[in-house]
């Protein structure tokens, strides 16, 4: 194939003021990289590249929003991953496993586990037999753990509101964002994965 990115992924979650792609705005310039005209490999790598781009200011988005969250999260008396892990216990379709909430959260399980103990402990989460697995118990929400959930959903809501005030943001390309965010997400957690030795 031959074809690699022609700025680094890891060199997008570096500084935030990386580098600077020429004059103009992106949507002037056609993008980060903009295809030479009948090139399907030059367009396949500048579509590379502006998904390297969105990844990026998605993990420094991320970041900075961890930060504005920490009043809430504060306010909650709960950690970080404890907050995470009762937000998705208490909106999940149907009740997960320990297992299940660490592959969806993208942390490994004995985080998770440490995190729904004491989500038990404060009578936030219970845990009930699971008929499928003998040893995997499902994890129900309970209503004082809904009723929290929906405060720090609400108090988060907010912040999210404020922050995009005055924003020019397209309902129906937000929509396409996450709906193609979403399917990359699911491509990546349906490969095997990779292990540092």
């Amino acid at each position: 194939m031959g074809m690699g990115p022609r700025h680094s992924f890891w060199s997008v979650l570096g500084p935030a003021e990386a580098p600077k792609f020429g004059p103009g705005s992106r949507a002037a310039r056609g993008g980060v990289n903009p295809p030479v005209a009948n090139s399907s490999d030059d367009e396949t790598q500048a579509k590379v590249t502006e998904l390297v781009t969105i990844l990026g200011e998605a993990h420094r988005i991320g970041v900075r929003l961890l930060q504005m969250f920490a009043r809430v999260r504060d306010d909650s008396g709960l950690s970080g991953i404890e907050v995470l892990t009762l937000i998705g216990v208490a909106n999940a379709s149907r009740p997960p496993t320990v297992p299940q909430m660490g592959r969806s959260l993208g942390h490994p399980r004995q985080v998770i586990q440490r995190a729904v103990r004491v989500l038990e402990e404060e009578g936030l989460v219970e845990l009930r037999p699971n008929p499928g697995h003998k040893r995997a118990a499902l994890l129900v929400a309970t209503e004082k753990g809904r009723a929290l959930g929906g405060t720090i959903d609400a108090q988060s809501a907010e912040i999210i509101a404020d922050l995009t005030d005055g924003l020019d943001l397209d309902l129906a390309d937000l929509a396409a964002m996450s709906d193609s965010l979403v399917t990359l997400r699911r491509r990546i957690d349906g490969r095997p994965a990779e292990r540092a030795d």
